[in-house]
């Protein structure tokens, strides 16, 4: 948009410019640029100080406290070689201040890089928005999987608390061993999520008091799959599987439900597992009692190299021991 109150003096503008890219639109009156410029959005405003004359200054002001504008590319012009007008236009908020007569090469340079700037501002303003909009659409689906956890620990009370006690000890573990930042929303969410198939479990077994059978043990054993069927559909919790499928292998291939062994365990896997166990034995349960932290820690370094890696194993202990310094281990209310 060009602000020039002389016709001629727009054509002149224009006839200097001329890029194929460029679309001019104009306003003779200072008093009404504004309003254009909010109803054009141009990407760029030359404004002929001579004769906008005070009128421009208040243009520009006001378009720098305008939120909706506030980074609009404004170019001042001036026949006047008035080295104290120029140091004022930059201190109104000009981005460049060009000197009639018109250097066809300079101005026609000076315009495009400016345009060039405003739209990579443009596309940062863009990038921000949509960067915004995936948090809080992540903020709200990890709303939904705690919803999910607490429907879980309310169905199955004998370990409430559980889900989200091992999801924040599976986050100490991850980053003491130094787990790459980029997997740990997904190592939180797959440890919040690693019962979830236990959803699809019958009441009468899940909450079965006494031993289970064989035929019972099977249904129990089959959740890691449930929690694949429930999970893979939703993309967004692909990532996250490692856990809730694969938490029950264990190192020596006794454990379900493939029975792999070692190194084809996903690492997430075999880093839960521990805090798992670790939970499920410090902890109170209907059938016992939490057992002291030195009776857990001695069962943990008992199945090194059998339920659990062995080197994870290492430095679980020394991160508990780490954390039984600071004061920082959660205990059994």
């Amino acid at each position: 948009m060009i602000v020039d109150d002389s016709l001629q003096g727009i054509s002149h503008l224009q006839q200097h410019i001329d890029l194929e890219e460029v679309h001019f639109c104009a306003e003779s009156d200072p008093l009404r640029a504004f309003d254009s410029i909010m109803d054009h959005a141009p990407d760029l405003v030359i404004v002929d100080l001579a004769y906008a004359g005070v009128e421009s200054w208040a243009l520009i002001d006001r378009i720098r406290r305008t939120k909706a504008i506030a980074d609009l590319p404004v170019v001042m012009v001036t026949g006047l070689a008035d080295v104290e007008l120029r140091i004022k236009a930059f201190e109104m908020g000009a981005d460049d201040v060009v000197q009639k007569p018109y250097n066809k090469a300079e101005l026609r340079a000076m315009i495009r890089n400016v345009m060039k700037l405003n739209r990579f501002r443009k596309l940062a303003e863009q990038r921000n928005e949509i960067a915004h909009a995936f948090n809080k659409v992540q903020h709200a689906y990890d709303m939904t999987i705690q919803g999910w956890v607490k429907a879980l620990d309310l169905r199955d009370q004998e370990t409430e608390g559980h889900s989200i006690r091992v999801a924040n000890m599976t986050m100490r573990l991850a980053k003491y061993v130094e787990v790459p930042t980029e997997l740990h929303p997904h190592i939180w969410r797959g440890a919040l999520l690693h019962d979830i198939g236990k959803l699809a479990v019958p009441d009468g077994i899940l909450k079965k008091p006494g031993a289970l059978t064989m035929d019972e043990r099977r249904i129990i054993e089959k959740h890691p799959m449930h929690a694949h069927e429930m999970l893979y559909p939703i993309e967004y919790l692909r990532a996250a599987l490692p856990i809730p499928v694969y938490h029950h292998e264990k190192w020596d291939g006794t454990g379900y439900p493939f029975h792999l062994s070692g190194e084809s365990i996903p690492f997430e896997a075999r880093l839960f597992a521990l805090v798992d166990v670790w939970d499920a034995l410090s902890f109170d349960r209907p059938y016992r009692k939490a057992l002291s932290q030195a009776t857990v820690r001695s069962h943990i370094l008992a199945e090194s190299g059998k339920h659990f890696q062995p080197e994870l194993v290492e430095k679980f202990l020394e991160l508990l021991g780490q954390m039984d310094q600071e004061g920082t281990i959660p205990t059994a209310a």
